[in-house]
């Protein structure tokens, strides 16, 4: 598939043909505007905007979200260390919702744990002997 890009002052330039910095500097300040979307074959992603670009390149709801704010729903975490959020016991967070984890420093007894939210209170897990080989 041959792809051309126009630009102002009526200036075709093919695909595969050497456009210089001096040729470009003819034009002054070119507008390039491409016809068709460019297919995921040829290095586009065959979409005329961002949420079909996404689709064409098999990209999740994930793609758009934040790497200060992501939110998985589903699927699982595997094949990575996971940490948590560590706190003292006078700076927890509010327990609501439930069901959330965090590692307290000394929230059992002035021990570390792991802490789990009942949705009211935190509930501490019990840690268990030190693993060993």
């Amino acid at each position: 598939m041959a792809i051309s890009a126009s630009v102002t002052r009526g200036f075709t330039f093919a695909t595969g043909v050497d456009v210089t910095a001096a040729a470009l500097n003819q034009l002054g300040t070119p507008t390039v505007s491409v016809a068709t979307p460019i297919a995921v074959s040829n290095g586009g992603t065959g979409s005329a905007n961002a949420s079909d670009a996404r689709t064409a390149l098999g990209l999740g709801t994930i793609a758009t979200q934040a790497a200060n704010a992501v939110a998985l729903t589903g699927g699982t975490i595997s094949g990575t260390i996971m940490t948590l959020r560590s706190y003292a016991v006078s700076g927890v967070p509010s327990a609501s919702p439930a069901g959330q984890m965090i590692y307290v420093t000394d929230g059992n007894s002035g021990a570390a744990t792991v802490a789990v939210s009942d949705g009211s209170n935190w509930k501490v897990v019990a840690l268990g002997a030190t693993i060993s080989t």
